[in-house]
């Protein structure tokens, strides 16, 4: 039930007594409003003359919605790309009321998919429907540096709220998206989210700046095994102090060095050692000191 639409009929009650709403059915909707509780009478009242009513109005609501184009960074989105956007944000808004597109559908030749963002109540959820991924996410959801950094790109049929919540992310985190990337980066992977997570973390909390999805792809297209490597000394060091890394850090260098002796091939092991040795020590160590 769309809840502005409620809140109309409920502040002017006039214009839809008696020709829509009959009395007793806007005395229901004023106690659904209020979070009161309904009796099985009126639970059956809205489940059916007052919903076909109330979908009636949404759908006249939504028409008068479907003209209405926000975008973000125009000039970088194709224009071919724009109006096909406009077609899917048509037909989506038939069904909900808030849709975006963004991704490299709207700024790349190439893409695998179409990111079609849907603004729901609550929860997360993510499904396809062919090449068209669906994200349905909460108003508050929205305010994920990910999802905003989505947005900087995209055309949707409702204003985008500019706020971006930052949560930091644990140590684990970071030395698991590190050691991802590094795989990534070594099997030449042809979708390295972990690089590209990696990358868009170091901008936003060492820099302050939200990558939009075209900076962040030809920046995690660009990035060497060295680069991984900075980015990860980076982002520790902004984040956690010297003595929590030293203690968490230290420890886990000892177990690295016992895999390095027991697992072929180990060159991406010998690389996080020597990263996390720099990150401590300042330099990597040798063997006499490491004994």
């Amino acid at each position: 039930m769309n809840e502005d639409i409620l809140k109309i009929i409920l502040r002017k009650k006039e214009l839809f007594v008696p020709l829509i709403f009959t009395e007793k059915q806007v005395g229901v909707l004023r106690k659904r409003s209020a979070k009161a509780k309904l009796s099985n009478a009126e639970k059956k009242a809205i489940y059916t003359s007052i919903k076909k009513k109330m979908e009636a109005l949404n759908l006249l609501l939504r028409e008068q919605k479907d003209k209405e184009y926000y975008t973000n960074s125009p000039a970088e989105i194709m224009p071919a790309r724009l109006a096909e956007a406009k077609k899917l944000i048509d037909s989506y808004s038939k069904k909900y009321d808030k849709v975006f597109i963004a991704g490299s559908f709207l700024f790349s030749k190439e893409f695998n998919d179409i990111d079609i963002f849907i603004i729901g109540k609550r929860g997360y959820k993510e499904k396809w429907n062919e090449n068209k991924h669906l994200i349905i996410l909460s108003e508050k959801r929205l305010k994920d540096p990910v999802f905003q950094s989505a947005s900087l790109i995209s055309l949707s049929n409702f204003i985008m709220p500019k706020k971006v919540k930052k949560k930091k992310p644990s140590l684990s985190e970071l030395m698991t998206t590190y050691h991802e990337a590094v795989i990534e980066h070594i099997n030449k992977e042809k979708k390295p989210e972990s690089i590209r997570r990696l990358a868009f973390d170091y901008y936003l909390f060492c820099k302050n700046m939200l990558l939009n999805g075209k900076e962040l792809k030809n920046i995690s297209e660009k990035i060497k095994l060295n680069d991984l490597d900075m980015l990860i000394k980076g982002l520790c060091k902004k984040l956690f102090s010297e003595a929590y890394l030293y203690i968490e850090v230290h420890t886990y260098i000892k177990t690295l060095k016992e895999s390095i002796n027991s697992i072929k091939p180990n060159s991406h092991l010998v690389r996080f050692r020597n990263t996390y040795e720099e990150m401590i020590y300042g330099r990597q160590r040798s063997k006499t000191e490491a004994a």
